[in-house]
Parts: structure tokens; sequence; C-alpha cells
């Protein structure tokens, strides 16, 4: 059996059809967005954009519906998905409604703090009392 000679005709239709490939791959990555509207209309959540920060951590913005999510997730933990505000005048007096309420709890619970702190613990008067009549007496052996 004899192995033909490569004619220079299928080399050049072998080169175009390569070149035609690299240019449709090339098509579909610059233009992926325009794509990704005409093929997923009837679905609710879409990637907008991905960032990658480094090899082991990533930034995905993604489309529920009409509101937008950060999604950052890294190798070893567990990803964390948040609201993305944007220019949202609503998200940004909701902000602020919530920080109101973490500041008041946060007072209030100060103030529990320095109730419990007045009265005296019975245990931790026990001990100190035991230390101070039996200096040697510790954790350490």
């Amino acid at each position: 059996m004899q192995v033909q000679d490569i004619s220079l005709t299928q080399i050049i239709v072998v080169l175009l059809f390569l070149g035609a490939l690299i240019l449709l791959q090339q098509l579909l990555k610059n233009n992926k967005f325009s794509f990704q509207t005409h093929l997923n209309k009837k679905k609710r959540i879409r990637l907008i954009d991905e960032f990658g920060m480094s090899n082991a951590e990533r930034i995905r913005l993604i489309k529920v519906d009409d509101k937008e999510y950060l999604y950052f997730f890294a190798k070893g933990s567990s990803p964390t998905i948040i609201p993305h505000e944007g220019k949202n005048t609503n998200s940004i007096k909701r902000n602020l409604e919530l920080k109101k309420l973490a500041r008041d709890r946060h007072e209030e619970t100060s103030n529990e703090k320095e109730q419990k702190n007045s009265t005296p613990n019975i245990l931790s008067s026990a001990i100190s009392n035991a230390r101070k009549m039996n200096p040697k007496l510790g954790f350490k052996k």
C-alpha cells in the first residue's frame, strides 16, 4: 500500500478551515454577551462578569431576575453572596436603616454588659478569695 503525497490544494483547504475556526472562536469570545442574551431569554439567572483576583480567588457578578449579586469564592473557604447595589437608591436607604438598627443593638448589648459587670459574680469572687488564701493555687503543676 502506497501513501499518496499531500497536494498543495489539501494544505490550502486545511489552512482555510483552521483559519475559519480561529475567526469563529474570536468572534464568539468578543461578542459572548450579545449571543447569551439571544440564547438565554427565558433563563432567570445570568452570569454578567467574572474576575480572577488570584489563582485561588474569584468574583462573579450574577443577575437573578432584575437584581445583581456578587459571588465571592476562594479555595478552602465557603463562598459568599452579597447583593450588588450599583446606582439603586432604595438599597442605600435600606443600608442606612440597617446600620441604625445595628448601632441600636450594639448600644443595648453594651448596656446589658455594664449591668452584668456591676453585679458581682459569685463564682469569680470565690475563686479570687481562694487565690488570696492560697497564693500557690493555680493551673500550672
